[in-house]
């Protein structure tokens, strides 16, 4: 079932360049994730991307009529986004576990041909890409919905979420998925930090609508305790 609403892709595309000062903050973003690939600083560097695209979520979740975040408050955006990085890396290492028991048990399976081997493989590497999407961005959703670390693993209301927004969640994997592929090729490696900043920046905002029109995600928003 997917989410109440349309969701609008038009929007998502173009609600960067309604913003008066969207080539400063995209230069910024895009050259922070040029030092962060480039200089191998993503450990430093990256987490202010993922606070950035936190703060997309949010803007976005709350309705605001400029949902592209400043970048003065830098302690914030990088507080964010060490919290989001850790929710990211727990999720990583459940599904990235899951997926390597599967592929130890195949391997070690007396009646697996190595045709069934590879294509067992390639099942199980795109079944973790999808589910790394899901997992992350619903555990991003929440942290910025509610500010509360703990809420991104609310697995109750993970389900309800899911029963009910899962078909957007596949169609904006999907899409961010294209979208990305044909932004990195237009940057021809040099430039594809800044393309692949604003495809970074138009995913946020199409979870970010996903998370506004669920009705499980608002009502963790009116219940959750404060951050941790």
């Amino acid at each position: 079932m997917s989410g109440n609403n349309q969701m609008n892709y038009s929007e998502a595309l173009s609600f960067v360049f309604e913003d008066e000062e969207w080539l400063k903050k995209m230069a910024i973003g895009g050259f922070i994730a040029l030092v962060s690939f480039y200089a191998g600083l993503v450990f430093i560097f990256g987490f202010f991307l993922v606070g950035y695209y936190i703060g997309v979520m949010r803007l976005v979740m709350a309705g605001d009529e400029n949902p592209l975040p400043d970048w003065s408050d830098t302690s914030k955006l990088f507080v964010d986004g060490l919290l989001g990085a850790i929710i990211s890396l727990v999720y990583v290492i459940i599904c990235g576990g899951l997926c390597a028991l599967f592929i130890v048990n195949l391997a070690n399976s007396p009646y697996t041909s190595d045709a069934e081997m590879v294509v067992g493989c390639v099942v199980a590497g795109f079944a973790t890409f999808f589910a790394l999407t899901f997992f992350i961005n619903y555990g991003l959703m929440q942290f910025a919905l509610t500010e509360s670390f703990s809420a991104a693993f609310s697995f109750p209301d993970m389900l309800r979420f899911f029963r009910n927004n899962l078909g957007d969640f596949i169609a904006i994997t999907i899409f961010s998925l294209i979208l990305n592929l044909m932004l990195l090729c237009a940057g021809l490696a040099i430039l594809s930090p800044f393309t692949n900043f604003w495809g970074m920046v138009v995913q946020a905002h199409l979870f970010g609508q996903c998370a506004r029109q669920s009705r499980p995600v608002s009502e963790v928003m009116q219940t959750a305790s404060p951050a941790l």
